[in-house]
């Protein structure tokens, strides 16, 4: 008998029948549990989660009313053996509902006239240095046309630049292996399409860069999503899963996550590389905001941590440009571990050669024109002096029982609202209010950690400001 992982929120809305019976179903969908398996007793499953007899008779009816599950003479309860091919279903309500959400989301991303406390955040303008972008244009053009056929990894002065850029933050890495990519989301996609095979564990954080969880599960991998503490990835958890299953890979966006904005503690860092030290899985860390810290000393990441004491994890560390300077620079790199370089190296070839080499070119010119140093060092200014405004506001119009972290890095922090948060009624509400919010429904793997995500720096102060405002009265009525 098998059961799997349970999140009961007792002070939700949606009664804890039809949560066992949705968790129980997602298990079903992604065939962590199978045709033919067998369940729990009703007296098992009760005993096991604190419930009622009643209520997990409640849950077991909901799916064998739609045929999910079945009970026969001797074998007890055990997972439907005429399970379709497809596993297509009927979504329960609270996932119909999390779907009218969702089309909402994206239905108002673009909208005008609504102030973006959540979203996509440019960088604040740079006068000084997109001038010199500009001004560098010509020699480009000139630089990009004598240039001798690309290679994979991309213009080796440009990576001579990164890595110097990346000793500053303690990672030492050799120019052989840091690969320009067209942007993170490509990096990502080349190592899922290298190094994980259908069928294999990925462990992503319960919140995540939902484009992440979509790479891994187009390749064939089962995505489990392991829970988001105060200090960090919950490693009880995650070493529970390592316990229970092969694990291939981790997922981890250690500084700075998206889209809570939160930061590992070193010791939640250090546990994690432990794990993967003992139990043979890989990382993947996703520095989004790579130079974007606002403390004195750099945050250490986990592919520098790993250099220093656990040179047996295999750490692959992507950053992205895109965030300090625009979104639409399609352009990041990403290190790779000494013994991947020449399988990597060959499959950037033949996935498209090598990356823009004009976006190099552009890149590099202005790093050598523009002190690239001296506008990381401004645009930190500008966040940080943005963020110390948006925590401000904050203070003043989130009600009790709603928090917040003040975030070490990035753009972004989360409020964390009590259980019984109402998403889909918050973000209309919202609407009306002429805000665009992000609550957690749109970057939740499978269940949403209650809360909604607040970015500064591309919104004006003051219109942030009003934008909170006016959450803190919609939130008074929650």
């Amino acid at each position: 008998m098998s059961i799997p992982y349970f999140q009961l929120h007792r002070r939700s809305s949606v009664p804890l029948a039809e949560q066992i019976a949705e968790q129980l179903l997602r298990a079903i969908r992604t065939r962590r549990l199978t045709a033919g398996q067998s369940l729990p007793s009703v007296r098992e499953l009760a005993a096991s989660l604190s419930v009622s007899m009643e209520t997990a008779q409640k849950a077991y009816r909901i799916l064998k009313d739609d045929g999910w599950i079945e009970s026969r003479p001797r074998h007890g309860t055990v997972v439907s053996h005429a399970l379709p091919n497809s596993l297509v279903m009927l979504s329960p309500k609270r996932v119909e509902t999390r779907g009218s959400l969702m089309e909402q989301v994206r239905a108002y991303r673009h909208a005008s006239g609504l102030i973006p406390v959540s979203g996509v955040s440019f960088p604040p303008a740079d006068t000084a240095f997109m001038r010199a972008w500009k001004q560098s244009m010509a020699d480009v053009f000139a630089c990009t046309f004598v240039r001798e056929e690309g290679e994979p990894f991309g213009i080796i002065e440009l990576r001579e630049r990164i890595q110097g850029l990346v000793a500053g933050r303690g990672m030492w890495a050799d120019t052989e292996a840091i690969c320009m990519v067209n942007g993170t989301q490509q990096a990502l996609w080349l190592l899922a399409d290298q190094f994980i095979k259908p069928g294999d564990v990925i462990g992503v954080p319960e919140m995540c860069y939902l484009p992440a969880r979509d790479v891994f599960r187009d390749r064939g991998a089962r995505v489990v999503p392991i829970p988001l503490g105060r200090e960090g990835i919950d490693v009880t958890r995650l070493e529970d899963v390592c316990r229970r299953e092969k694990l291939s890979m981790l997922y981890a966006m250690p500084n700075a996550h998206f889209p809570t904005g939160l930061s590992w503690s070193q010791t939640v860092k250090q546990k994690v590389l432990a794990l993967a030290s003992a139990y043979g899985f890989s990382i993947l860390e996703d520095e989004y905001f790579g130079e974007l810290y606002f403390t004195p000393l750099p945050p250490p990441t986990l592919y520098s941590l790993a250099q220093e004491e656990y040179a047996k994890v295999d750490v692959f560390y992507i950053s992205s440009f895109s965030t300090m300077i625009h979104p639409n620079l399609r352009l990041g790199y990403m290190i790779a571990p000494e013994k991947y370089v020449s399988r990597i190296r060959q499959a950037k070839y033949l996935l498209d050669g090598t990356t823009s080499v004009m976006a190099q070119q552009a890149l590099l010119l202005a790093w050598e024109r523009a002190d690239f140093t001296g506008y990381v060092e401004r645009l930190r200014t500008t966040l940080r002096q943005a963020r110390d405004g948006a925590i401000a506001s904050m203070h003043r119009w989130m009600p009790d029982g709603y928090q917040f972290e003040v975030p070490m890095m990035g753009t972004c922090t989360w409020v964390y609202a009590p259980p019984e948060f109402d998403s889909l009624r918050f973000f209309e509400r919202c609407l009306a209010r002429g805000v665009y919010v992000r609550p957690g429904d749109a970057f939740a793997v499978e269940d949403p950690m209650p809360g909604f995500q607040v970015k500064f720096g591309a919104v004006e102060p003051r219109m942030l400001e009003e934008g909170l405002r006016r959450i803190g009265e919609v939130l008074a009525l929650q």
